[in-house]
């Protein structure tokens, strides 16, 4: 009863305010705001740490999705809200209710989303007379201009906006052939991002760890199941050495591109591995990440570290480096 009244009474508007808040702010400062607004689903999270009943993510989610339309009056807005942060926050919270935290739980979550809307988008696009690929060009022109009306209401002008929208049509057309792909990565991102933010707040509001992560998996210990590489070789061979076009080209390009991605968040895994066996200061340590995202190519060194784990266990090999050392 007590929890009851403090989702109700407390929390649960909270969250509400925070999420229109996060995301108004990354429409309407176009730079910094961005980061606020990719911390849109903290709320969500965090109002999951708080209670372990199911309906307030709902409620929330629902509430906010009423606010926006009384809001705007139009639904592009809501439904870039509810498609990018809405439904990240009720995948998160169910998920976070039925298995143990870690990085994998993160990975599912951005598979299921991804995969929700990829099957909206068959079923939309099958209802319409129309290809996948011709639908996400369309859903990706939509977010633009929904974005664009935001930066419009806010005050950007004219020459800016259709500077935005030049090169963002120009983008639309390369991400639709990797659209499932970017689509993995940004909800993989804003949901870590946004995961990240509310166990922060968390711990600086309560000096503790929620009680459903208190036995969570250290980023670390993140470990792929090792028959996900056989995938990974064969839609690259198939890719580099058969000619593919149309749905088969799609289908084979975007499962090794987001098994790509999942290895090369392993091989960052691994390198945090070491510097938590070596003690590397932060400083060191950001340092370092400052040199890998300013020379994006030696993300292919991690993609590799990731890979290779499977059959070389760097992580066993360093720890045994540690203890020659003497550390």
């Amino acid at each position: 009863m007590v929890e009851n009244q403090v989702v109700i009474s407390r929390a649960l508007p909270i969250a509400v305010m925070a999420t229109i808040l996060l995301y108004l702010g990354g429409a309407v400062f176009p730079v910094v705001g961005a980061l606020f607004g990719l911390a849109a689903i903290a709320p969500g999270v965090y109002l999951r740490f708080q209670t372990s009943l199911r309906w307030p993510s709902s409620v929330m989610v629902g509430a906010v999705v009423g606010l926006l339309f009384l809001g705007f009056r139009e639904p592009s807005p809501v439904a870039v809200y509810f498609f990018e942060f809405g439904l990240s926050s009720l995948v998160l919270d169910d998920l976070l209710r039925r298995r143990r935290f870690g990085v994998e739980t993160l990975f599912m979550a951005a598979a299921v989303t991804t995969f929700a809307i990829i099957l909206m988008m068959v079923w939309l696009s099958s209802g319409q007379g129309l290809t996948p690929v011709t639908l996400t060009g369309r859903f990706l022109q939509a977010n633009i201009e929904a974005v664009c009306a935001l930066y419009e209401n806010a005050g950007v002008s004219a020459t800016q906006l259709d500077s935005l929208r030049q090169a963002a049509e120009e983008v639309a057309v390369w991400a639709g052939s990797f659209f499932p792909t970017l689509l993995f990565v940004a909800f993989f991102a804003v949901q870590s991002f946004g995961f990240g933010v509310a166990r922060i707040f968390y711990n600086k509001r309560h000096g503790c760890q929620p009680e459903c992560l208190v036995d969570a998996a250290s980023f670390s210990r993140m470990q792929l199941p090792a028959l996900l590489v056989w995938p990974l070789i064969l839609s690259l061979a198939i890719g580099l050495f058969l000619p593919l076009s149309g749905l088969l080209r799609i289908v084979v390009i975007n499962s090794a591109g987001i098994l790509l991605f999942s290895y090369l968040v392993q091989g960052f895994a691994v390198l945090q591995f070491a510097f938590e066996s070596f003690a590397v200061g932060k400083i060191q340590r950001f340092f370092l990440f400052f040199i890998f995202l300013a020379f994006q190519f030696l993300f292919v060194f991690f993609i590799l570290l990731g890979v290779f784990d499977i059959w070389f266990d760097f992580r066993t090999r360093i720890t045994r480096r540690q203890q020659n050392l003497g550390l």
